[in-house]
């Protein structure tokens, strides 16, 4: 199989994930995060990260990045924590609210998961799971 083919497939499966998968969960939490800001409380679930890590990782410019955390900062989901060293230097982390929101997202997203998947016969849920258990593991070999 060439990459080509590969690519090309991959190319075509991006907006089918976007339009099937993606976008109804993204419109499931409107009223409560933008994409951009819940994408930043899994970042920093994850690990503190500075407001350069966090650009660069949304690839939005730190300018950018401000008022998005400004208003994590006042939704109580994420706060600033300065370098004991270098000042310069701020660390966002997520709160205990915030935990508590990426649970619910969590739950809630795997309900609206669940609910676009009810259609599906059980042959084609085995197929689906082991094809994106597959597809998980290889793309985590990507760089």
């Amino acid at each position: 199989m060439s990459y080509i083919t590969t690519a090309e497939t991959l190319f075509h499966l991006i907006p089918l994930l976007d339009k099937k998968f993606i976008r109804p969960v993204a419109q499931h939490f409107k009223p409560q995060l933008t994409q951009i800001q819940f994408h930043v409380l899994t970042i920093a679930r994850e690990n503190k990260a500075t407001m350069t890590e966090l650009a660069n990782e949304i690839l939005l410019s730190k300018q950018q990045m401000t008022p998005i955390i400004d208003k994590l900062v006042t939704e109580g989901l994420v706060q600033r924590e300065y370098d004991a060293i270098d000042r310069r230097i701020i660390r966002i982390s997520i709160t205990s609210a915030g935990l508590q929101l990426c649970e619910q997202a969590k739950v809630q997203t795997i309900t609206v998961l669940r609910n676009k998947l009810e259609c599906l016969s059980e042959n084609d849920l085995i197929s689906l799971d082991k094809v994106i258990s597959e597809f998980s593991r290889i793309a985590h070999k990507l760089p």
